[in-house]
């Protein structure tokens, strides 16, 4: 098992946080073409053309893959890019054909990539007295 996970990629939550917005911008546009062709429901409402199915973007992915797509899109969903969502059909627990991605923001903000720790972040020379 070990030696399988070690030729594996490389997990960069970034990259794969990337592959997921691109998959949801490209169903995007798909709903949008398909959306124009269809007539408007009888509540007078198309379907919403933000909204992809999960699986739509770990169509064909080993299971690692799904894992590592899944907690990429928890990422997404905690920097207010995404909605993860399901059809309440009484079940307790989502399946992955259930889940829907919701795209509330195109832009992914990374705090963390200028983040510096305090004890890397150099000290002024005025202050260098007082700190030593």
């Amino acid at each position: 098992l070990l030696e399988e996970e070690e030729k594996r990629p490389e997990f960069d939550i970034h990259l794969y946080g990337d592959r997921i917005m691109q998959t949801v911008m490209e169903g995007m546009e798909q709903n949008k073409t398909q959306n124009s062709d269809r007539k408007l429901s009888a509540a007078g409402q198309s379907s919403p053309t933000n909204v992809v199915d999960f699986c739509s973007v770990t169509e064909g992915q080993e299971d690692y893959e799904v894992c590592r797509l899944f907690l990429s899109s928890l990422m997404l969903c905690n920097s207010g890019n995404v909605i993860l969502s399901h059809e309440h059909n009484g079940a307790t627990v989502a399946t992955p054909d259930q889940l829907k991605i919701e795209l509330l923001q195109g832009q992914v903000d990374r705090p963390m990539d200028m983040f510096l720790a305090p004890s890397v972040v150099p000290v002024p020379q005025e202050n260098a007295m007082l700190v030593q």
